[in-house]
């Protein structure tokens, strides 16, 4: 599946990344829930994107998927 859709991959690393940086923006993140976000963001994508083993890389996409689900819940509730 991901050699058909490669983009797949950086999907949820972007919308996370894009989620974080508005949320940080417009206040709604604190000092240390924005270090904790930001955290898992970085150990998620390093697994994804950097993982030796394939089980490695899966596990970094499912926490970078979970991130950005949980991001898309706070945005939506937050407004």
């Amino acid at each position: 599946m991901l050699e058909v859709l490669p983009f797949l991959t950086w999907l949820a690393a972007i919308t996370s990344a894009i989620l974080l940086v508005g949320l940080w923006s417009l206040g709604d993140l604190r000092r240390f829930s924005g270090a904790a976000l930001l955290i898992w963001f970085c150990f998620a994508g390093y697994c994804q994107f950097f993982g030796r083993s394939p089980v490695v890389s899966a596990v970094g996409l499912l926490f970078q998927t979970l991130l950005a689900v949980i991001l898309s819940v706070r945005w939506k509730l937050s407004r």
